[in-house]
């Protein structure tokens, strides 16, 4: 039985990884090049992003006055951090960072170009939504794959190549490849494993059918439909007052303010970390455009554990939740993945038989416990269930027809 579960799994791990290592390796590097992409930004346009402390920070009451005439603020992003500009997105798409020292604007903020083509592949493939399905089938059978590679390394009671990579003249470079490949895989599947998981949090099937409708989009149902204001004319509060009103302001988390832009809307303030160290930063809260008064104030107490898991998944994904260990682990076990993803086939490409492409060979019964399980990962992970469902439709189109050669070419097979 264990003999044969082997070959299931070494079946399914060889498949799995010769289809998905391309876009594993694109998505795995673009992502360790994201693991810092705040910090590089901010250095790349330091004199826009940093500012040097004065006294107290202006409010926003000045900072308006200091804005260019064909600005309309359409947003303000004020940051954690003293030592950051605040950012106001005008009307038309411009972004303008301000040093609240000054009061003065510093000038326009520029997307790194670069940086937008590594997530526009992280997150698509530049290929649109059809690249986000290819991204989750490739995220989905990576977690697939950590799973049957933690079962094919385990040592079942041998020591060579299992805790560590055999070494010595007489070790095959065969040998060597597969130890550095199953020995540093094993021990970073629990990291690479929470990096999977939680980027499927954003995908099409697994993200938005499955897992938002399980968590119950808590964040979506305070924010929709949006509260209205008591009154539609009258002297409307400063986006400071609103500031001011929402209880937002503690010198920890920063703070987004979008203005009403109508004349029943309310002001909308997101609370969050800059930083992504503390998911529980998190907060919306809409204030009344004309009284101030809270209308709507969610906070990370009013969250279910499911959402409270959601607002945690990106600080998970990037390593954030332990600050800069955190960050430099998961940019670490990124490029180990993409290392992953090169020595597999060339483990394949060394191995394989002389003319034949070497594939596994196939099992002629699968252990109903098994199947169990397969079952329920093709249900949890919707692109490894479409995928099993079209091998199993080859199988059973494949069988139909060596059947129907059996009987030489009579009847349909039943």
């Amino acid at each position: 039985m264990a003999i044969r579960t082997y070959g299931i799994f070494w079946r399914w791990h060889f498949l799995a990884g010769a289809i998905a290592c391309p876009i594993i390796l694109i998505v795995a590097l673009t992502g360790a090049l994201y693991s810092f992409q705040p910090e590089i930004e901010r250095a790349l346009q330091r004199s826009l992003a940093v500012v040097e402390p004065d006294g107290l920070p202006h409010g926003l009451d000045a900072i308006e006055r200091v804005l260019p005439a064909d600005c309309t603020p359409r947003s303000y992003g004020l940051p954690s951090s003293p030592r950051r500009a605040i950012r106001v997105s005008c009307t038309g798409g411009r972004d303008l960072m301000v040093d609240p020292y000054g009061p003065r604007v510093l000038g326009t903020w520029h997307a790194n170009r670069f940086f937008e083509l590594v997530f526009g592949l992280h997150w698509e493939l530049l290929l649109g939504n059809s690249g986000r399905i290819a991204i989750e089938w490739a995220t989905s059978w990576t977690l697939m794959l950590m799973l049957s590679g933690a079962y094919l390394w385990w040592p079942r009671g041998k020591t060579g190549g299992a805790w560590w990579p055999r070494r010595g003249a007489r070790i095959a470079p065969r040998q060597r490849l597969r130890d550095l490949h199953a020995v540093f895989g094993a021990y970073a599947i629990p990291c690479l494993m929470a990096i999977a998981a939680t980027g499927l949090f954003w995908t099409v099937w697994a993200g938005e059918d499955r897992w938002h409708r399980l968590e119950g989009n808590a964040v979506t149902r305070v924010m929709q439909p949006p509260p209205v204001s008591t009154a539609s004319s009258g002297t409307r509060i400063t986006a400071q007052q609103a500031l001011a009103a929402s209880g937002l302001v503690d010198g920890k988390r920063a703070v987004s303010i979008v203005p009403p832009t109508t004349p029943t809307a309310a002001y909308l303030l997101f609370g969050y970390d800059d930083e992504f160290e503390f998911p529980s930063y998190g907060a919306v809260v809409y204030v009344d455009a004309y009284s101030g008064a809270r209308l709507r104030d969610l906070r990370w107490s009013d969250l279910s554990a499911l959402s409270k898991l959601d607002r945690s998944a990106y600080s998970i994904h990037v390593g954030a939740l332990i600050g800069l260990p955190g960050r430099i682990l998961a940019c670490l076990a990124a490029l180990l993945l993409a290392g992953l993803a090169v020595t597999g086939p060339w483990m394949w490409w060394k191995r394989r038989p002389r003319g034949k492409l070497g594939v596994p060979p196939r099992a002629q019964h699968v252990p109903r416990g098994l199947l169990v399980v397969i079952a329920a990962l093709g249900w949890t992970l919707p692109a490894v269930g479409w995928t099993l469902l079209v091998v199993i439709g080859y199988e059973i189109i494949r069988w139909g027809g060596h059947a129907w050669r059996r009987r030489g070419g009579r009847g349909i097979p039943m």
